[in-house]
């Protein structure tokens, strides 16, 4: 049965589904993320840090603190071509996030910066992200902001390597 004209919303229906799509597309980004094949991974801490929310997650976990994976970087220092490795979300996405509001995903784990070196990452920006995108997004609106390395601009007075987002929609 069609709904009655009268009662009906657009504007409310619109914003439903494009905040449904928003969320649809952050926790396939996270899951993704999270997966030996977007991630670099050693130990697998790494591809098990990333995390969501609308504030810039901090780089500040050691892999050390952590169990399975500090048993795995010490069996690493011993066997370093190929330490055993666990690939699990540490943060998984259980809320629903707005399209009024900034989203960030990024790295808890504290060497971060190097872990992106590898370009995993990056080509994950630029392939899969955009088919996520492509594939969720019925309407586009809001902000998501992803991680990556801030150019460093060698010199006097220079702040070392850092971290930034990048605004992807």
């Amino acid at each position: 049965m069609a709904k009655d004209f009268q009662k009906s919303d657009p504007i409310g229906d619109l914003k439903a589904l494009i905040e449904s799509d928003f969320n649809r597309v952050i926790r396939k980004t996270h899951a993704s993320l999270s997966t030996k094949t977007h991630s670099p991974v050693y130990t697998g801490f790494f591809a098990s840090s990333w995390k969501v929310a609308n504030t810039p997650p901090k780089a500040t976990q050691e892999v050390k603190n952590y169990k399975p994976w500090s048993e795995f970087a010490k069996i690493g220092k011993k066997e370093p071509y190929n330490p055993p490795n666990k690939v699990e979300a540490r943060f998984p996405v259980k809320r629903v996030f707005s399209i009024k509001k900034s989203v960030f995903i990024g790295n808890k784990a504290k060497y971060a910066i190097y872990a992106l070196e590898g370009g995993k990452i990056q080509n994950f920006v630029q392939g899969r992200l955009a088919q996520i995108i492509r594939d969720n997004m019925k309407e586009k609106k809001g902000k998501l902001f992803l991680l990556g390395a801030k150019e460093q601009i060698p010199g006097f007075g220079s702040a070392g390597p850092s971290i930034g987002y990048s605004d992807v929609l």
